[in-house]
């Protein structure tokens, strides 16, 4: 509940400011719409991924060169994201689309921290953009990152116990065995 309207009150914001386009096929740049594969993804920290974005020109004119970025926002205020960490390419160009003419992108992402995250797409104009010009921006990805246990708690004790207790009954019989040479020579 807190996440739907987080998220209500972000896109009414940015509504209101004129910032961002109203839907992910909403006019934008140039009458580009940019879809995303997938809504939801959950992982693991440390678990690699790929998301496809698809840029699709539904207008009646070809669009000049584009950039599309990718971006990570976390959902909770208590995680800090720094979304170079999450994809090392996160700037994709794409030269032109003409009218009816669709590109499909992918990008390579890999879960950093643990938490609830969103993924989006904003596609931006490289050449002479209107400073008004309403920025086009995909859904966003749901992305649920689970922790990592990397040691078993109820395995860990039998090894701190066996694995001390080996070394030291291995320099125990090491010792004898030098003293039993020493007395025998």
């Amino acid at each position: 509940m807190r996440r739907l309207a987080g998220a209500l009150g972000a896109a009414l914001l940015a509504l209101l400011a004129g910032g961002v386009s109203a839907s992910p096929a909403a006019a934008g740049v140039d009458g580009i719409a940019v879809t995303v594969d997938r809504t939801r993804v959950d992982t693991v920290v440390g678990g690699r991924f790929v998301l496809r974005t698809r840029l699709s020109n539904d207008g009646d004119r070809a669009t000049g060169p584009l950039m599309a970025h990718l971006n990570v926002a976390s959902l909770t205020s208590d995680v800090y994201v720094d979304p170079e960490d999450w994809s090392t390419q996160r700037s994709q160009w794409v030269d032109s689309l003409a009218p009816g003419e669709d590109q499909q992108l992918t990008w390579q992402l890999q879960a950093v921290n643990q938490g609830s995250f969103d993924a989006y797409v904003v596609l931006l104009p490289t050449e002479g953009p209107d400073p008004g010009t309403p920025l086009t921006v995909s859904r966003s990805v749901y992305l649920g990152v689970a922790g990592r246990q990397t040691l078993s708690a109820s395995g860990a004790l039998p090894v701190v116990v066996v694995v001390p207790a080996l070394l030291g009954l291995l320099v125990v019989l090491r010792t004898r065995a030098r003293r039993r040479r020493l007395t025998t020579t």
